[in-house]
């Protein structure tokens, strides 16, 4: 075979982030990488069909030439870096009591609100199951 490694090299993809990826390590939005491309600010990008990829050695030079208030020799940030995967509780909102208008009218004489008596009748409940 006549393939050298400098051929196939060649072939091989160059490293590029997807706008996801850019966006996650800049701490912006997808949309605001959108803009940036709209309004020809930002690094330079490759777009195929609706894939749009940002090679990462623009990346590193466009970095480079935005740092502020680092010294030009400091080290970037890593381009690859394994961010722990956070799982974010699911929280279930709970549905609010619902009440019956003499119900919720007849409280409300009561407590003076039904935000009132729902934490009288919380309270309540809490003393006898608690």
């Amino acid at each position: 075979m006549a393939d050298t490694n400098d051929e196939r090299s060649a072939m091989l993809p160059e490293p590029a982030f997807t706008e996801t990826e850019l966006a996650l390590r800049w701490n912006v939005s997808a949309k605001t990488l959108q803009r940036w491309r709209s309004d020809g600010v930002g690094p330079p990008y490759i777009k195929l069909s609706k894939a749009v990829r940002y090679p990462v050695d623009e990346i590193v030079v466009y970095e480079r030439a935005n740092r502020q208030g680092m010294p030009n020799d400091a080290a970037l940030p890593p381009l690859i870096v394994d961010a722990p995967v956070v799982e974010h509780p699911v929280t279930v909102a709970s549905d609010p009591k619902r009440y019956y208008l003499n119900e919720a009218f007849a409280l409300i004489a009561q407590h003076g609100s039904l935000a009132a008596a729902e934490a009288a009748l919380t309270e309540a409940y809490d003393e006898t199951h608690g």
